[in-house]
């Protein structure tokens, strides 16, 4: 049997983007929330993959990938711009009805917010974590789909690869991906308060 190359690519694709994500909604490694800012095109790149999949390859839950695409693409014309993307982050398309207590998506992501919250700032919010599991349940239904195209010993190398990609990336000392109980001075000079800004909000 062949390599499958075209599956192979967008499985390695679709498991990385489900590692990052997880590492985020599981507090494994965040950015500050500086850093986390400057990468609005990460959505378009997941949203695109996640595109390719599901219309262009193996023509399945288009509906689910659909919604996931729109998510992105909201995100990568209006971050940080709006106060939608600002306080209704990634549950924009899966939570409709609006609530005040929803915090930022770029806040709840990022190192910043243990920092805050140590301080009395924002909480965890469900919404963000629903929000971000979806993410991860759309790429894990594109995982599923395309490992139909591929032999075990064929997933199992893409998976390891993967991995290894993840920890190139968030594990990188050059990087400021941290764990939020381990960070280096370097990386806690990057952080502020996000209290102030959730202060302000409310008195308006």
């Amino acid at each position: 049997m062949g390599w499958n190359i075209i599956p192979m690519a967008l499985f390695l694709l679709e498991a990385y983007h489900v590692l990052g994500h997880l590492a985020v909604l599981l507090r494994v490694r965040l950015l500050p929330r500086r850093d986390l800012v400057r990468l609005r095109a990460y959505f378009l790149v997941d949203g695109l993959s996640s595109l390719i999949t599901a219309f262009c390859f193996t023509g399945r839950l288009q509906w689910l990938v659909g919604l996931h695409v729109l998510q992105h693409l909201y995100y990568f014309f209006f971050w940080e711009k709006t106060d939608l993307a600002k306080r209704y982050g990634v549950s924009v398309v899966v939570t409709v009805l609006p609530t005040t207590q929803m915090t930022e998506i770029v806040d709840w992501s990022s190192l910043d917010f243990f920092h805050s919250h140590k301080s009395g700032g924002p909480k965890c919010e469900l919404d963000n974590i629903v929000g971000t599991l979806f993410d991860v349940v759309v790429h894990l239904c594109n995982l599923c789909v395309l490992a139909s195209y591929l032999t075990t010993v064929q997933v199992l190398f893409v998976l390891v690869l993967a991995q290894c990609s993840i920890c190139c990336v968030l594990y990188n000392p050059r990087f400021a991906w941290s764990s939020p109980s381990a960070m280096p001075p370097w990386v806690q000079k990057r952080l502020s308060s996000l209290r102030s800004s959730y202060t302000g909000s409310s008195d308006n």
